[in-house]
């Protein structure tokens, strides 16, 4: 049945594992959102049409209620490709009779005691409207090499302009000025998620995004925030950096495409 984000919040095993599933709380705190639930065993959300759709299923989740799970699909997915993130274990039950594909395992880390680097590496700082160019192309740059996503420089902009007034972007520049690493993050609840991290290229294998990482994570915990971020689970460079500096797996979850080819009406 249809729920609101309130309701989801009385689910005692979605809560426990709120963190993991940090983006459908997000999703959950929405004005534009759908959220679907019996308010036991999974919850479906998602915000606008075309964006992802999140998935929380209890673990050992029966079929019949994985059933019901296809079954709310059918009806919720728009025709064409659509984006989802569950547990693998109800990924492996739908690609039994559906079409799937993209499959990456996406890793969420949770740090609750920062490691100091090694070696201090550069100057952390909170962006500011000077660095907007820079960061909009590391941005482009970033969703290209990652989503394999194009932006427009204005589009990159007017996003890392809504960034910069929200005081939630930091770079760290080398000891000439210039950048060479930045991260954002967004905030639920308690809960503090660093993204679109990126180190052009150039800069990498120096320790950059490594200590950048690092302060921003201390930053946040000092601020009373519980600190997490999502990476490619095989994407060994990044998931290194994060791990040395404090950083623990603590699930995997599953990103895949389902191609809904009946063009039937969204509930």
């Amino acid at each position: 049945m249809r729920v609101t984000g309130k309701d989801i919040l009385h689910i005692e095993d979605f809560m426990k594992e709120k963190n993991t599933f940090y983006i459908l709380l997000g999703i959950s705190e929405l004005n534009e959102c759908t959220l679907y639930s019996d308010l036991e065993t999974y919850i479906i959300g998602r915000c606008e049409i075309g964006y992802p759709t999140w998935i929380w299923t209890k673990d050992d989740i029966t079929i019949t209620k994985m059933d019901e799970i296809s079954s709310i699909l059918d009806q919720f997915l728009v025709p064409g490709n659509n984006k989802i993130t569950s547990k693998k274990e109800l990924y492996d039950y739908l690609k039994k009779t559906n079409e799937l594909s993209d499959y990456y395992e996406m890793a969420h880390l949770i740090c609750e005691k920062p490691i100091h680097p090694v070696k201090e590496k550069g100057i952390f700082a909170k962006a500011n409207h000077p660095d907007k160019v820079t960061i909009a192309e590391y941005f482009r740059k970033e969703l290209k090499e990652t989503k394999d996503k194009e932006l427009s420089q204005k589009e990159a902009l007017n996003e890392v302009e809504a960034w910069l007034e929200q005081e939630r972007i930091y770079v760290l520049k080398d000891t000439t000025g210039e950048i060479v690493s930045i991260a954002c993050y967004t905030t639920v609840q308690n809960m503090a998620k660093i993204t679109h991290v990126f180190t052009p290229k150039e800069e990498r294998n120096k320790g950059y995004c490594q200590y950048l990482i690092y302060q921003l994570t201390k930053k946040l915990i000092e601020e009373g925030y519980k600190t997490l971020l999502y990476t490619d689970k095989k994407y060994e460079p990044s998931n290194r950096a994060y791990k040395n500096v404090g950083y623990e797996e603590k699930k995997v979850l599953i990103n895949y495409t389902f191609s809904k080819l009946e063009n039937k009406s969204m509930i």
